[in-house]
């Protein structure tokens, strides 16, 4: 059993290739690596800025395939209207302002009466990219109608994913999206975080369990660094429930309960010892990587690229 310390001296190795100016016509990422399932969330990336007439899909399209980014969680906001003056990630504000509800009510219509095309060209920029479009992050607010929660679905539909990450939608919402998840066969993967003395908050081992007891199509996306951040084991909870573990958000803390970001395999959260089961024991488990940490020097891309590297290389030993 190598010591910390030790694993960030074998797996710091590896330097990062230069990354080339690639067309959207490269040869296909490789999304799984000893296989296991290995990727990034597309916030990792950056600011996903399209120049004028570009398409920002076909931007973060180009950002995984320099970023080396095989499997990919896609985030919703960049494809949306944007909501003014809206509460964390994509729940509504404690005050709601005329101009929230105004540009609020813009987007459920968009989301209602909008053209699945769209979501379905989507897809076909992945699929042509040789990258495997695996979840969507959709947080269902309190404040979400069910046209509207209908609508997301099948917009999941369109896109072709079977799960998507629950960002931040809270334990209430579960009861009110089982009928959509078990009619349209798509995965609601819960998504931890660190507010453990809330019940409403998926944020502890009893918020998850009640979540995982309302439908078999419930599962979790155990974010390892919010988990820690509230007091609880990343390790021992994947270990235990791995059966019902979508995917894991990969980062690295110094410290269990709210510690500082560091480097992959300098902090305390396992990742390597979970990577090496999911590999030994056949887990059919992605490691998605969602960057909280930057090497002074390296872009957003370049450093999701190193970090998903670590990752192979952890796999390699």
């Amino acid at each position: 059993m190598y010591s910390r310390r030790e694993w960030g001296k074998i797996l710091a190795g590896a330097t990062l290739p230069t990354l080339a100016a690639t067309s959207l016509k490269s040869a296909a990422v490789d999304a799984v690596y000893k296989g296991v399932r290995l990727g990034a969330i597309t916030g990792s990336l950056g600011q996903a800025n399209a120049a004028p007439g570009q398409d920002v899909v076909d931007l973060i399209v180009q950002q995984c395939i320099d970023a080396k980014a095989g499997t990919v969680e896609l985030v919703n906001t960049p494809l949306e209207p944007r909501v003014t003056g809206g509460g964390i990630g994509g729940q509504a504000p404690t005050t709601v302002t005329p101009e929230y509800q105004k540009s609020r009510e813009a987007l459920r219509d968009w989301r209602i009466n909008g053209p699945l095309d769209r979501f379905r060209e989507i897809r076909r920029k992945f699929d042509a990219a040789g990258l495997n479009l695996y979840s969507l992050v959709m947080t269902i607010g309190d404040d979400f109608t069910e046209p509207e929660i209908e609508a997301v679905f099948k917009q999941m539909q369109a896109l072709g994913v079977d799960r998507f990450c629950t960002n931040q939608s809270r334990v209430s919402a579960g009861p009110r999206i089982v009928p959509y998840a078990e009619k349209y066969r798509i995965m609601p993967a819960w998504h931890t975080h660190a507010l453990v003395n809330d019940p409403n908050e998926v944020a502890s081992p009893e918020s998850l369990a009640k979540l995982l007891s309302m439908s078999k199509y419930f599962m979790v996306n155990l974010d390892i660094g919010h988990f820690a951040d509230g007091g609880n084991d990343p390790l021992k909870y994947f270990t235990e429930h791995h059966d019902r573990i979508s995917h894991v958000h990969v980062k690295d803390v110094k410290s269990v309960g709210g510690g500082p970001a560091t480097e992959l395999g300098e902090g305390v959260l396992r990742i390597y010892d979970m990577l090496r089961m999911a590999r030994d024991r056949h887990y059919p488990i992605a490691f998605i990587l969602e960057r909280s940490y930057t090497t002074p020097g390296f872009t957003a891309v370049e450093e999701t690229r190193r970090q998903i590297d670590w990752m192979e290389r952890a796999l390699d030993l």
